[in-house]
């Protein structure tokens, strides 16, 4: 603006040289101009003054205005972050107020402890079905033991072949009276006489009754030499015998002085427990000795001395455990012996035992 009221200015004067007083008026309103120039120059001075100080305030506005949205947006950014952690903290406390930890560890203890009861049970239900198929098992055998029981309650009583003859001398043409028991049932039996060689003089075949006993009369023969004979049974598996003595009629007594030397039992079968009675007769005064031999060659002695009678009695008692089967006793009196057999078997002497025996040994004709 400045050169512009300047170039309008030269230029009006340039135009008003030629006229002096227009001249000087000229110079008056250029005066005037440059008056007004160094006014408006003042002016602009302070116009630019004012508008640099208006500008360094506007700056220090600014600054200010910058500084505090920097304290503003910092604020609000601590602010922020603040909140967030506040938040952040506040939600772990917030879930953490219910306080399980020590409830879940009682809690699994408690799971724990019944995962273990139950695995005993598991265990003692394995048991009693072990239990259970041991008790079946077991009802099962003493059903068969029953039904085995039942069956063998029908069945006799198996016991050992034991054979009995009636006296221990017979005279040729005597009968042997033979009983037997302990035999399998229906079935065939070997009567046999042996002489003192082995040689068998007489042999028959023989039927066992359906309780497993034989009763048989064996005939001897009136031209049989005489001496010691075997009387013996074959019964499948089994064998048993029995010694005699066949004697002429003046020599089947023993006679000892002014006795007559005999031997017997009470009975032919005994039960445990029984008392074993051997009488008989002999020279008075004499002493008489036994001796019983088991089935496994076991001896047991006694003694006794013959009263002024004549008669004797002697004892064996079987109250020890004494071994079933038949048993023979040996009795001698002044070096003459007699042999008798019986049979022991176990169980009360009550068990209704069919026996029968001979009142003696020895007999004379006419007895």
């Amino acid at each position: 603006m400045k050169c512009i009221l300047v170039f309008e200015v030269c230029e009006y004067g340039i135009q008003t040289n030629q006229n002096t007083s227009d001249y000087t008026y000229n110079n008056i309103f250029v005066m005037n101009v440059q008056k007004n120039v160094l006014l408006v120059e003042k002016r602009s001075k302070s116009y630019i003054i004012l508008e640099q100080k208006l500008g360094a305030l506007l700056q220090r506005y600014a600054i200010v205005a910058i500084a505090v949205l920097a304290v503003l947006v910092a604020s609000a950014g601590v602010y922020g972050v603040s909140n967030m952690n506040s938040l952040i903290q506040a939600k772990p406390s917030q879930t953490a107020v219910p306080d399980y930890s020590a409830k879940l560890d009682s809690i699994k203890s408690q799971i724990v402890s019944i995962n273990s009861q139950i695995d005993s049970m598991n265990t003692k239900l394995a048991a009693l079905d072990t239990l259970k198929s041991d008790v079946i098992d077991i009802k099962g055998k003493l059903t068969d033991i029953q039904n085995k029981t039942i069956q063998v309650s029908q069945i006799p009583t198996a016991v050992p072949l034991a054979l009995l003859v009636d006296k221990s001398i017979y005279n040729p043409g005597d009968t042997i009276k033979i009983t037997a028991i302990g035999i399998n049932p229906l079935k065939t039996v070997q009567v046999q006489l042996l002489d003192n060689s082995g040689f068998i003089i007489i042999h028959k075949d023989i039927w066992s009754d359906s309780t497993g006993k034989l009763s048989y009369d064996l005939q001897l023969s009136s031209s049989l030499v005489l001496g010691n004979y075997k009387v013996q049974l074959v019964s499948d598996q089994q064998t048993q015998s029995q010694p005699i003595t066949i004697a002429s009629s003046g020599t089947s007594q023993t006679t000892t002085g002014s006795g007559i030397f005999t031997a017997q039992t009470d009975k032919s079968v005994y039960q445990t427990g029984n008392m074993i009675q051997i009488s008989g007769t002999g020279q008075a005064g004499t002493t008489v000795t036994g001796v019983m031999t088991s089935p496994s060659a076991k001896t047991y002695s006694a003694s006794v001395t013959i009263q002024p009678d004549g008669n004797y009695v002697m004892f064996f008692a079987t109250q020890q455990p004494y071994e079933t089967g038949q048993w023979n006793i040996s009795v001698t009196n002044l070096g003459q012996s007699k042999t008798l057999s019986i049979y022991i078997g176990s169980g009360s002497s009550s068990t209704g035992t069919f026996t029968a025996q001979a009142y003696k040994t020895v007999y004379q004709r006419g007895d």
